[in-house]
């Protein structure tokens, strides 16, 4: 019986569990476009491109995906299994709900193995292609867009303004050309009352042809004898006017990867743990050169060896008195170079404390991406717990209850995960603290829901708060009853 039911529980785990995560994926790809759009949108980027950057993403948000959908899939199945009677079944015959479980817990070790394992090898190299590809993206200008009656400053040194264009989106009426391509301002423009453009060598040059114009070119000319600059400015008249734009600059070129390596989120646990022991040295170092830059001002922090020992002489009692030490000369010179030693602690101190504040920011964030590794992993094991615990408790299934309370639970479990990185970003609790601040807090939830659901405790049902509530009600009642009566 204990392998039939491992066998019915799995088989109907693993579909719900694709379903939702392929659900809560797109979830995350949405959220992405929803940011990005401005970026990709109307930059003429080949859908290829645009498919690959999608793709790349629901790898980078797998670590984050898959916790969700095992809380949604075995919140579904133990609710199904609650709501048919066949968990009350499995409990009459003798099988706890944890060994229900037995089965899921035994499959979600081996995803959150697999999660680690996917976070540690391979999700770095997702992260750089990723990367890489959403900064030559963002980058590419946008694709060439002349539009009626405004300026297009696209192409680099030129400003193109049309006041009308024809269906066929080639020719073009009212023209204005300024060109600042020798970067003295507005001194070279061209009008004309017709034009067309076309794209030539496959789209890598866009031809300007203008028909019946004009060109004003402002001339600088030579001193006069009083030394003035003088200009002049000639004009131009034409029939046919032609002008060759090179359109290499809107063509993406792709940044080379090894640029984004030094990024932490880029390594691996291994590498992270020695780039920490690296900073976690530099940090040092920082202390101990400071030590040695103070020492120059403050006698106390020098070395003493044995050959700077200066024995001092006794004084006789007699002549000794206090009110001398104190009666020494200072000198303007004195305070002068007190002062400039004051300035010169305040600026050295300063400038160690801003070196050191970034090398501890580095540190931490490296640490906190170390037990990210560990934490999103661990948590497969969490929420499988608390969506098992949940399904016993309200026996529904479906994509209603299940749904509704997954949400709720992940809502607190990605708050939390939030709230622990910018506590533990910003220096307020260690790493460990912040990158396990969701596990930290849940799984003591887990666990006692867990407990609760395997001894099916009343404090879940609501007939036991309504009865509470009578009777809070009937014992509120007897003590106004017997204040009255006194």
């Amino acid at each position: 019986m204990i392998k039939r039911v491992d066998r019915v529980v799995l088989g109907s785990f693993i579909l719900p569990l694709i379903i939702t995560y392929i659900l809560t994926s797109f979830i995350f790809v949405m959220q992405f476009l929803w940011k990005y759009i401005d970026d990709i949108v109307g930059k003429g980027i080949e859908l290829s491109l645009i498919a690959k950057l999608v793709a790349l993403f629901s790898l980078t948000i797998a670590p984050m995906a898959l916790p969700l959908a095992i809380l949604l899939a075995s919140t579904m199945v133990i609710g199904t299994l609650g709501e048919n009677n066949e968990l009350t079944a499995y409990k009459s015959g003798g099988v706890s709900l944890v060994r229900v479980m037995g089965s899921l817990i035994v499959f979600s070790i081996f995803l959150a193995g697999f999660a680690f394992y996917f976070s540690n090898k391979i999700l770095p190299k997702v992260h750089l292609k990723f990367y890489s590809l959403l900064f030559d993206i963002r980058k590419q200008k946008p694709a060439l867009d002349i539009t009626e009656g405004v300026f297009y400053r696209g192409i680099s040194g030129y400003a193109i303004k049309v006041q009308k264009k024809d269906k066929d989106n080639k020719t073009l009426y009212g023209i204005m050309v300024y060109d600042h391509s020798d970067g003295r301002g507005n001194d070279n423009l061209v009008l004309a009352k017709k034009g067309d453009i076309a794209l030539g060598n496959f789209g890598k040059y866009l031809i300007l042809t203008l028909y019946d114009g004009r060109q004003y070119l402002d001339i600088q000319k030579r001193l006069n004898d009083k030394g003035e600059q003088q200009q002049e400015q000639t004009i131009m008249e034409f029939k046919k006017w032609r002008k060759i734009f090179d359109l290499n600059e809107f063509k993406m070129t792709r940044t080379d990867e090894s640029l984004f390596k030094s990024h932490y989120i880029m390594y691996s646990a291994h590498q992270l743990m020695h780039e920490a022991d690296s900073l976690g040295k530099n940090i040092d170092n920082i202390y101990i050169d400071n030590k040695k830059v103070n020492a120059t001002y403050f006698s106390v922090l020098k070395s003493i060896t044995k050959d700077t020992i200066i024995r001092p002489k006794a004084l006789p009692t007699e002549s000794f008195d206090i009110n001398n030490v104190f009666s020494r000369h200072i000198t303007e010179q004195c305070r002068i170079n007190a002062r400039g030693s004051v300035q010169g602690i305040i600026s050295t101190n300063n400038s160690f404390l801003s070196d050191l504040d970034y090398k501890e920011r580095n540190y931490v964030q490296v640490y906190c991406e170390w037990y990210k590794k560990f934490s999103l992993s661990f948590a497969c094991l969490v929420l499988l717990f608390v969506g098992c615990s949940m399904g016993a408790i309200v026996r529904k299934g479906g994509f209603g209850t299940p749904i509704l309370i997954a949400v709720l639970y992940f809502v607190l479990f990605h708050a939390l995960n939030v709230i622990g990185e910018k506590l533990a970003k910003g220096l307020i609790i260690p790493p460990f603290a912040g990158m396990w601040l969701s596990c930290l807090v849940l799984m003591p939830i887990a666990l006692f829901l867990t407990y609760k659901a395997n001894r099916d405790s009343v404090i879940f049902r609501s007939e036991w708060y309504e009865q509470l509530f009578k009777r809070f009600s009937s014992l509120l009642a007897r003590y106004k009853q017997k204040r009255v009566n006194d």
